[in-house]
C-alpha cells in the first residue's frame, strides 16, 4: 500500500466521521484539562491538610468571601443577598469600624451560581468547600469546548479546533486551578461562550440568537468586571459592520439594526442594576450603548447616501475616531496626572486604566499583579508573532477581499487581550485563551488554505499540491508543534501545586502554619476582638478566623489602607492614634498579625543565630510589603528612594553595601562590568526602620520566639542571610552583618504581648555538619494582643 492510497483512505474516513472525531478529541482535551486542574486539590488532600482543615482546598484570597457569602445565603435564603449592606451586624467581619455592603461592592452572577450549584449537590452530601475546589476545573473543562468551537464555527477546521483545544487544556492557567473559586475564574470560562454566542448570532443574523447572546453578555458582566474585554468582538463588529453590510437595504437594514440592538442593549440595562457598575465602572456600561449608536451612525449614513457614498464617510469618520482615540491615550499614558482631572468628571476604575497602561496612584500601584510586565513570558511572545506575522495579515485580506468580519474582531479581542496583560500581569490568564484561540484560528486557516486536491479513479489515487500549499502546510505544523510544546512545557507545574493557604503565601513546601494560626484566633480570642492586619490576609482572618478586621482584599476603601499603613510605618508610640479609628476602641481586644519569615544562619560551634526578616531574595509576606508598598501609601515616597549612605565597601572593591532610612542594599560587581543587587534588607541601623510598628513588633516576636527555641544561643538580628554571589547563586552569606548588627535590647517594647506564635517546621536551606553551619527558614505569624491598659488609655 503506498503513501497515496493511505492519504486517500484517511481523507476517506476523516470526510466521513471528521465532526465524530474532533468531538471525542475535544472530550479528551477538555477531560484533561479538568484532571490536570484537580491535581492541587488532590495535593492538598493526600497531605492530610485538606483532611484536618477542609478551608486548605480553597485558594488564593477573594475565595474565602465567595464561601462566605454563599454559606450566609444557604443558611438565610436565596433573597437574602439584598441584606447584606453595611447596616447588617453580620457585614462588620468585614471593613470594620465602617462594615462592608456586600451587596452593593461584589457582583451577584457568580454568587449565585456557586449558590445554585450547591443546592443541587448539597443533598447528596457534597460540602460546600469541595464543591467550590472542583468549580475552577469544571470551569476551564467548558473553556476548553467552546474555544474550539470558536475555532470551527470560523474556520470550520476540525484539526485547527483539536489544536486550539489541547493547547489550551496543557497550559497553565493559574486562576483555573482547584479551589481558585473567584470572579476572574468564572471570567475566563464564560469569554469564549460569549464570543461564540455573539458570532454564531452574527452569522445567522437570528433574532433569538441575538437575544441569547445579550442576555450571556448580561451574565458575563454579572459575574466579572472584565466584560470590556470579552465585548470587544461586539464592539468591533458595530463599528465595522457599516463598511461590509450593505445597510441601505431595508431586509438587511432592519435585521442587522435589530439583532444587534437587542445584543448591545440588554447588557448594559441589566448592568445598571448592579450597584458594581456605578462610579468607575459606569463606563463599561456606557461603552455597549456607544458602541451601538456608532453603528445606528454608520447604517444611517448608508440609507440616505447610498452604500458606497455612506460607507465612504462613514470610513472617514471612523477613521478621525481611531486617530484621535490614539493620540488621547498617548497623551494620558505621556502625563497620568491629567486621569485625575478626568476622573473629577468621568470617574474611571483603575483597572480599566491600568490596561490601557495608564497607571493611577494609590493602592494599585503596590499590588504585585497590577504591575506592567518586564519580561514576556512565552506565551506572550508566541501570541504577538502569531499576530503581527500570521492573523492581523489574514484578517485584513480576508476582512477587504471576502468582508470577513469574524476573523478581525477576535484579532483586534486578541491584540487587547496582550495589550492588557502587557501592561498590567493579571490579565495574563485571559490572554492565554486569546493566544489559544489565534493559535487555533492560525492553524485551521493555514491548514484550510494547505488543502490538497485529491482524485481518485478505482483504486488509484492521487494527490495534488501547489508549491505554496505545500509552504503552508509547514507553516501549519510550525504553529501547532511549537504551541502545543509551550503548553505542555507548563502542564508540570500543576501536579506540585498547593493552595496558598497550604503554603504559607510564598512557600515551596506545603505547611500549616497559617491554618493554625487561624484556628487558635477562632478558637482562643474573643468573638468581639479586632485583628488589624495587612489588608491580603483579611479575607483569611474574616472568614476562617471569624473575627472583624479593618481591611481585606476587596481593597475598595483606599483611605483606610492609607490608615491602615500610616499605622504600621510610623513610631509604635505614636501610631496608637489610628487604633481609636481603625475600631479598638469599639471591641473587646484588639490583635496586630503580622507575616513573614525568618531566616536562620545558626553556627553551632559557637552556639550564635544571626536571623533575618527575609526581604530578597526569597522574601514574601509582610516584611518585603513594609519596604516596597506600605512605606509608599503611608508616605508618597518609596522606601527605596532618598538619599543612600555607604555602610561598608569591601577591600577588594568587589561589593558595598549602602542604606538609607529604611532600606540596605547590597551590590555585587559582576565581571568588572556591572553592579548587580546581592541582597535587600531592613536598615538595622535606622530608628526611623526600627521604631516603625511593623518591623518593630516583628523583629521583637522574633527575638522572643527564638531564645524559647535557642536558649542556649546568642541571638543577634542582620539584614540578610541568603544574597547573590557573583555568579547570581542563592549562597548563605551573613556579609549583611556589615550593614549592621541588631540585639533584641533595641526592640524591646510593652505595650503588645504575645498570643500566639504561628511557626512552621524548620525548612533547611544549607549547611553541613562538617562546617558546624546550619541554614534555617521559619515562617512566623506573629499574633500579638494590645496590652489593656493601653487600650484603655486609648479609649478615654
Amino acid at each position: 500500500m503506498n503513501m497515496s492510497t493511505i492519504i486517500g483512505y484517511i481523507d476517506r474516513i476523516w470526510s466521513r466521521h471528521s465532526k465524530i472525531i474532533v468531538c471525542i478529541f475535544v472530550i479528551i482535551a477538555s477531560t484533561l484539562a479538568f484532571w490536570l486542574r484537580m491535581q492541587q486539590y488532590f495535593n492538598v488532600i493526600n497531605s492530610g491538610i485538606g483532611i484536618v482543615y477542609p478551608e486548605a482546598k480553597l485558594d488564593e484570597l477573594d475565595t474565602f468571601i465567595n464561601y462566605w457569602i454563599v454559606n450566609y445565603l444557604d443558611s438565610h435564603g436565596f433573597l437574602s443577598w439584598g441584606s447584606l449592606t453595611s447596616s447588617n451586624p453580620t457585614t462588620c467581619l468585614f471593613w470594620f469600624p465602617s462594615c462592608r455592603s456586600i451587596s452593593t461592592s461584589e457582583l451577584p452572577g457568580h454568587i449565585y451560581t456557586i449558590y445554585i450549584l450547591y443546592q443541587m449537590v448539597k443533598p447528596l452530601g457534597v460540602d460546600l468547600w469541595d464543591l467550590m475546589a472542583i468549580i475552577p476545573p469544571l470551569l476551564s473543562a467548558i473553556s476548553v469546548i467552546f474555544v474550539a468551537l470558536i475555532v470551527y464555527e470560523v474556520t470550520k477546521s476540525g484539526l485547527g479546533s483539536i489544536v486550539a483545544a489541547f493547547s489550551y487544556a496543557l497550559l497553565f492557567i493559574s486562576r483555573q486551578v482547584a479551589g481558585f473559586t473567584v470572579k476572574y475564574t468564572f471570567g475566563i470560562c464564560v469569554a469564549p461562550i460569549a464570543i461564540w454566542l455573539h458570532i454564531k448570532a452574527l452569522k445567522s443574523n437570528n433574532l433569538l440568537l441575538y437575544i441569547v447572546s445579550g442576555l450571556f453578555y448580561a451574565y458575563t458582566a454579572s459575574v466579572w468586571t472584565g466584560i470590556g474585554l470579552t465585548a470587544i468582538p461586539l464592539y468591533i463588529t458595530l463599528l465595522f459592520l457599516p463598511l461590509v453590510a450593505d445597510l441601505s437595504k431595508k431586509e438587511s437594514f432592519s435585521r442587522y439594526t435589530m439583532g444587534l440592538g437587542i445584543e448591545s442593549i440588554i447588557p448594559p440595562i441589566i448592568m445598571w442594576f448592579m450597584a458594581s457598575y456605578h462610579g468607575g465602572r459606569t463606563v463599561l456600561v456606557i461603552a455597549f450603548v456607544v458602541a451601538y449608536a456608532i453603528y445606528l451612525y454608520g447604517a444611517m449614513l448608508q440609507k440616505y447616501f447610498g452604500r458606497k457614498r455612506g460607507s465612504k464617510y462613514y470610513a472617514i469618520s471612523i477613521g478621525i475616531v481611531i486617530l484621535v482615540g490614539i493620540v488621547f491615550l498617548g497623551i494620558l499614558r505621556a502625563y497620568p496626572e491629567l486621569i485625575d482631572k478626568i476622573s473629577r468628571v468621568i470617574p474611571i476604575a483603575g483597572k480599566i486604566l491600568l490596561g490601557i497602561g495608564i497607571r493611577p496612584s494609590g493602592v494599585a500601584e503596590t499590588v504585585a499583579e497590577y504591575q506592567p510586565l518586564t519580561q514576556l513570558p512565552e506565551t506572550m511572545v508566541l501570541l504577538l508573532l502569531l499576530l503581527i506575522f500570521i492573523k492581523i495579515p489574514i484578517a485584513i485580506y480576508q476582512f477587504i477581499k471576502i468582508h470577513d468580519i469574524y476573523v478581525l474582531s477576535l484579532v483586534i479581542w486578541a491584540f487587547f487581550s496582550w495589550f492588557a496583560a502587557y501592561n498590567t500581569s493579571y490579565f495574563i490568564d485571559y490572554a492565554d485563551i486569546a493566544l489559544v484561540t489565534i493559535v487555533g484560528l492560525s492553524t485551521g486557516h493555514l491548514l484550510q488554505f494547505s488543502k490538497p486536491t485529491i482524485t481518485k479513479l478505482g483504486k488509484i489515487v492521487r494527490i495534488k499540491m501547489s508549491f505554496t500549499q505545500v509552504i503552508t502546510l509547514l507553516l501549519a505544523v510550525a504553529i501547532a508543534i511549537p504551541s502545543l510544546w509551550i503548553s505542555y512545557g507548563e502542564s508540570p507545574i500543576y501536579k506540585s501545586s498547593y493552595t496558598m493557604i497550604a503554603r504559607a503565601e510564598g512557600s515551596v513546601d506545603p505547611t500549616t502554619v497559617w491554618l493554625d494560626t487561624l484556628n487558635y484566633i477562632r478558637r482562643n480570642t474573643s468573638p468581639n476582638s479586632l485583628i488589624i492586619s495587612w489588608w491580603d490576609y483579611g479575607y483569611w482572618l474574616s472568614v476562617i478566623g471569624n473575627r472583624s478586621t479593618v481591611a481585606d482584599g476587596a481593597t475598595i476603601n483606599g483611605t483606610r489602607i492609607h490608615i491602615l499603613a500610616k499605622f504600621f510605618t510610623e513610631n509604635i508610640n505614636s501610631s496608637l492614634k489610628y487604633l481609636r479609628e481603625l475600631g479598638a476602641c469599639r471591641k473587646d481586644e484588639t490583635y496586630i498579625v503580622i507575616f513573614s519569615p525568618i531566616d536562620l544562619y545558626v553556627d553551632v560551634n559557637s552556639s550564635t543565630i544571626y536571623f533575618s526578616p527575609t526581604i530578597s531574595p526569597l522574601g514574601f509576606g509582610d516584611m518585603p510589603k513594609f519596604l516596597s508598598a506600605i512605606v509608599y501609601l503611608a508616605t508618597g515616597i518609596s522606601a527605596s528612594s532618598g538619599n543612600y549612605t555607604i555602610l561598608y565597601n569591601d577591600p577588594t572593591g568587589q561589593f558595598n553595601i549602602r542604606g538609607n532610612d529604611w532600606m540596605i542594599v547590597g551590590s555585587m560587581l559582576i565581571n568588572n562590568y556591572y553592579w548587580a543587587t546581592s541582597f535587600v534588607g531592613l536598615n538595622l541601623n535606622s530608628e526611623k526602620a526600627l521604631n516603625a510598628t511593623m518591623p518593630r513588633l516583628f523583629l521583637w516576636t522574633a527575638f522572643e520566639t527564638l531564645k524559647r527555641l535557642y536558649p542556649t544561643y546568642e541571638i543577634y538580628a542582620i539584614p540578610s542571610v541568603i544574597v547573590y554571589d557573583n555568579q547570581g547563586r542563592l549562597v548563605p552569606w551573613p556579609i549583611s552583618i556589615y550593614g549592621g548588627i541588631l540585639t533584641a535590647d533595641r526592640v524591646n517594647q510593652t505595650m503588645y504581648s504575645i498570643a500566639y506564635v504561628g511557626l512552621s517546621q524548620p525548612i533547611r536551606l544549607g549547611g553541613s555538619p562538617e562546617s558546624s553551619v546550619e541554614i534555617y527558614r521559619y515562617i512566623l505569624i506573629a499574633v500579638l494582643r494590645l496590652n489593656k491598659t493601653v487600650l484603655e488609655s486609648i479609649c478615654i
